[in-house]
C-alpha cells in the first residue's frame, strides 16, 4: 500500500498492511530538518507548503498536514526582530517568530472582518483589541468561498505539491477551526472564556461563522481531491472548559461542520485535533459524525487505551505518543512508547501512529524516524490481526 492508501484506510475504520505514520510536522519543524530559513516559510505561501512536504519525506512519513499561509513582507532590525510591513514599507506588527508565527498587529484595520483575505488566514494576525466587539460585528464576518480559495493562490500552490507528491504520502487538508480557537482569535483568549458563560449568544453567532468558513474550505479541499481533513480546536478541551461548557458551544459547531462536509462528498474523512484531556466527551466528538479522534495527547492525562476502551474497536483514532517525548527521549525510547501505543489502540486496524500534539521544532530527526522503525517492527497485519514484532 501506499502512504495515502494506508492513511485512508485506517480513517476509514480498515485494516492497512501496517499502522501508518503520520507525525503532526508544523512548519518550524519542518524549517529546520529541511535547513530551510524559517523567514522564507513567513514569506512565501508556496515555501510552507513545500517544507512540510520535504520533511514528510525526509521522516518516511505515511502522511503530512497542509497549512496555506498568507504572503507577507516582512522585515528584520538590528536586533533580529522581524516585522510585518505594508507595501510602503511600514512596519504595522511584529512576528513571534519563537511561537506561532503570528504578526501581532500595532493598528489592526477595523474593516479587516470583511475582507476575504484577513478571514481565509485570520489566525495568522492578533491584537491587542478583539477583531470583534459586538454581536453587530460578527454579522460583519465574512465567509471566504470555496471559490475564493481557488483564485487567491490557494490552487495554484496546493497543485505543485499534489503533483510533487504522486499519491504517496496522504496529505490532509486543514479546515483550521469553527469553535473555541477561532472564537479566541477574534475575542481574545481571556474575553472568549468569559464570554461562554456572559455572552454566549455573541460566541454562538461568531462560531457558525467559523463553521461556515471552514465547510468552504472543506469543498476546496475535496474539490483538489484531498479527502482528509483536519479540523482543529486546541482550545476546547477539558484541560480549559468543562464538559458542560463544550456539549453547548464546541459540540453543535463540529456537527455542522461535519454534516456538511459529508453531504458534500460522503468520501471525505475529517480527523479532529483537540489536544489536552477530551475523556469526558469521547462518546460526544463520536456523535459529532468525526471520522477520527485525535491526538490522543498523553499530557491531558491519559492513555491511546483510556480512548480506544471508550470507543469501538473499529472507530480510527490518531496520535497517543507524547509530543515532548521527541526531544526529551532517545529514539528507542520513542519506539518503545510507539509499541504501546500500537498495542493500546492498534490491535484491529483503525489507528494511526502520531504525536499527542505538534512536535517541538528542535526535535531530531532520528526521533521522528522512530515511528516509522516502530511502525514497521511492531504495526504489521496479517488477515487482519497485528502481529507482534520482535
Amino acid at each position: 500500500m501506499t502512504g495515502k492508501e494506508r492513511v485512508y484506510a485506517a480513517l476509514s475504520g480498515k485494516i492497512p498492511d501496517r499502522v501508518p505514520v503520520f507525525p503532526k510536522i508544523w512548519v518550524d519543524l519542518a524549517s529546520n530538518l529541511t535547513g530551510t530559513d524559517l523567514t522564507e516559510v513567513i514569506s512565501d505561501p508556496y515555501t510552507a507548503l513545500d517544507v512540510i512536504f520535504q520533511a514528510g519525506k525526509l521522516c518516511k512519513a505515511d502522511g503530512i498536514r497542509q497549512f496555506h499561509f498568507p504572503a507577507r513582507r516582512i522585515s528584520t532590525d538590528e536586533s533580529g526582530r522581524v516585522y510585518e510591513v505594508n507595501p510602503k514599507g511600514e512596519k504595522i506588527g511584529i512576528i513571534d517568530m519563537e511561537g506561532g508565527l503570528i504578526t501581532h498587529l500595532f493598528e489592526p484595520d477595523p474593516d479587516a472582518i470583511e475582507k476575504p483575505y484577513f478571514m481565509a488566514h485570520n489566525h495568522y494576525w492578533t491584537a491587542e483589541e478583539p477583531f470583534v466587539k459586538n454581536i453587530g460585528d460578527a454579522e460583519r464576518i465574512v465567509v471566504p468561498s470555496m471559490e475564493f480559495f481557488k483564485e487567491f493562490g490557494w490552487q495554484e500552490r496546493q497543485e505543485k505539491i499534489i503533483k510533487k507528491n504522486n499519491s504517496q504520502m496522504a496529505i490532509a487538508g486543514d479546515l483550521h477551526s469553527a469553535t473555541l480557537a477561532f472564537y479566541a482569535e477574534m475575542r481574545g483568549i481571556n474575553r472568549a472564556l468569559l464570554d461562554i458563560v456572559e455572552e454566549p449568544q455573541l460566541a454562538h453567532r461568531v462560531m457558525e461563522k467559523g463553521a461556515q468558513i471552514a465547510i468552504e474550505k472543506g469543498k476546496f479541499h475535496i474539490d483538489m481531491g484531498i479527502k482528509i481533513l483536519r479540523l482543529n480546536d486546541s482550545v476546547g478541551n477539558m484541560s480549559v472548559i468543562s464538559p458542560k461548557h463544550w456539549r453547548q458551544f464546541i459540540y453543535p459547531h463540529i456537527r455542522d461542520v461535519c454534516s456538511e462536509i459529508h453531504s458534500y462528498d460522503s468520501s471525505a474523512r475529517i480527523y479532529c485535533h483537540i489536544c489536552g484531556n477530551i475523556l469526558p466527551v469521547v462518546k460526544d466528538l463520536v456523535r459529532t459524525g468525526i471520522d477520527c479522534i485525535g491526538p490522543l495527547d498523553p499530557l491531558g492525562g491519559f492513555k491511546a487505551k483510556d480512548i480506544r476502551n471508550i470507543v469501538n474497536e473499529t472507530f480510527p483514532l490518531l496520535g497517543g505518543v507524547d509530543t515532548l517525548s521527541f526531544i526529551n527521549k532517545s529514539p528507542e525510547g520513542i519506539i518503545e512508547e510507539s509499541r504501546e501505543c500500537i498495542r493500546q489502540a492498534g490491535a484491529r486496524g483503525s489507528y494511526i501512529l502520531s504525536s499527542g500534539c505538534v512536535i517541538p521544532r528542535n526535535a531530531p530527526l532520528e526521533n521522528l524516524l522512530a515511528l516509522r522503525d516502530a511502525s514497521e517492527r511492531f504495526g504489521k497485519y496479517e488477515e487482519g490481526r497485528l502481529i507482534q514484532g520482535d
